[in-house]
């Protein structure tokens, strides 16, 4: 037990330290928008916590945990697949899939994920602005492995190492860039309503840089120019979570949650679930401080393939401008 908890303290220590480096190296805020590198890890992914307006990092219980808080790994107790499909504007496309065993000697979980961003675009140059008849595409991928742990009957950690690589139209003459980055988690139930308290801290690591150099002009000199480096899209999240009504009929749960981005001011996040007769599930969250995709909804269904149990989460992130982005996720216990 004293093992238990030194471990466990070690977890909160850890992800204290880092979010103070990080929001130390940020300190900018708003003024630094855009500035990070690997933006599309912060596409949510899961249609459920998505549906919540990204209001999950407290309410973690399946396998798309490895996504928002690695330490809610520690909720599933059956080996969990989900596979994700989203539907981003301009024709972008970013299919996930997340795979978690737990592990009955290690009292955890063990989580691997696969994600794959990616765009197909027309080349254009200064002298032929309509196209030069060649295409290219823009491909972002992460790969992780997550493991989690529950300390006490009430308190869990977790930690996750995710190669990211971004790959700017290669096909044209564009640039790589790359990085292994870091997730820490913590979980920690705290009294009645199950009331829970989380922190994480996300794509956390060193400056991504392109490989390669480009050709700087400056005037009729020209010259050869290493590209510049950015911090990955590093978020400190803070939540809490309970659940106002819990009956066999009928049961909601409650997110509310403050995110702390690298490249921007902080945000306030609010998001909530029905779940009718632990079958049908209503879902809305909404995002205070976006300028676009403010609010999201969705749905859910519990399903039963024989002996296997599964749901189909939807949901749809609304936008003035942009257009709506559309999630779908089926997990699936195995």
């Amino acid at each position: 037990m004293v093992i238990r908890r030194a471990i466990g303290l070690l977890v909160i220590g850890v992800c204290l330290i880092v979010a103070q480096q990080a929001c130390a190296q940020t300190a900018l805020g708003d003024q630094r928008v855009g500035t990070s590198s690997g933006s599309f890890l912060r596409i949510g992914i899961g249609a459920r916590p998505a549906a919540m307006g990204g209001a999950y990092v407290a309410i973690c219980d399946d396998i798309t945990a490895c996504a928002w808080n690695p330490a809610g790994l520690t909720h599933i107790e059956e080996s969990q697949l989900a596979l994700t499909h989203i539907a981003l504007p301009a024709d972008i496309t970013y299919n996930h899939a997340c795979y978690g065993l737990p592990l009955d000697f290690f009292e955890g979980v063990v989580a691997i994920q696969f994600g794959s961003l990616s765009t197909e675009l027309l080349e254009t140059t200064e002298y032929h602005p309509f196209g030069t008849g060649r295409k290219f595409t823009f491909n972002d991928w992460i790969f992780g492995v997550s493991i989690a742990r529950r300390f006490t009957d009430r308190f869990s950690g977790g930690f996750a190492l995710k190669y990211v690589r971004e790959e700017l139209g290669v096909e044209v003459g564009g640039p790589v860039t790359d990085a292994f980055i870091l997730d820490a988690g913590t979980y920690y139930e705290i009294g009645p309503k199950r009331m829970r308290l989380a922190v994480a801290l996300m794509n956390f690591g060193p400056d991504m840089t392109p490989s390669g150099s480009f050709t700087k002009r400056v005037g009729v000199t020209t010259s050869q120019a290493l590209y510049q480096g950015f911090a990955p899209a590093t978020e400190f999240k803070f939540g809490l979570a309970f659940e106002p009504v819990s009956t066999p009929r009928l049961t909601s749960v409650v997110d509310i949650e403050l995110t702390h981005p690298a490249d921007n001011m902080e945000t306030f996040r609010i998001g909530g679930e029905l779940v009718f007769s632990n079958t049908l599930a209503i879902r809305a969250g909404h995002d205070m401080n976006a300028d676009e995709l403010k609010t999201s909804l969705g749905i859910g269904a519990r399903i039963r393939f024989g002996t296997r149990r599964a749901r189909f989460d939807y949901a749809a992130t609304l936008s003035d401008h942009l257009g709506t982005v559309h999630r779908f996720t089926f997990i699936i216990d195995l």
